[in-house]
């Protein structure tokens, strides 16, 4: 009966131990997750751009970020997907310190003076940043 009972206490024990270390890995995830939501993998954000044929856009963290989160010398934009002299949507990675987040800036190369720029029918045009003045531009303009 003695037995019977070292025994249970062995694996209430080894249960508590196994619950308590699965506790941790999750809380762990939760946490690394909540620190650094641009590496969440199950969220995709897209942020907006545009731009006219033949004007390259400077992408720079301070239109996208806060300045209170992340460190923005460490963001950078692959563009060597974009083509400025070619209308059309554009779909640029973002990396933070070299690794990959799960952000990408869609950037709309075309005539945006008019209306005859190539659309995204699902994009809300209160979400599109603009070109502003006084913003930098990579060709010195």
């Amino acid at each position: 009966m003695e037995q019977n009972k070292r025994k249970q206490w062995i694996r209430f024990s080894l249960f508590g131990v196994f619950a308590l270390a699965s506790a941790m890995i999750l809380l762990t995830q939760i946490m690394k997750n909540k620190t650094k939501p641009i590496f969440d993998k199950n969220v995709t954000t897209t942020f907006y751009a545009r731009t006219n044929v033949g004007k390259a856009l400077d992408l720079n963290a301070d239109g996208y970020f806060s300045r209170e989160l992340y460190d923005h010398t460490k963001f950078s934009f692959d563009l060597s997907q974009c083509d400025f002299n070619t209308p059309g949507l554009y779909r640029i990675p973002v990396f933070y310190d070299e690794e990959k987040t799960n952000c990408v800036v869609q950037i709309q190369v075309g005539d945006t003076d008019s209306g005859d720029a190539c659309k995204d029918t699902d994009t809300n045009e209160d979400v599109v940043i603009k070109e502003q003045e006084g913003m930098a531009k990579t060709d010195g303009s």
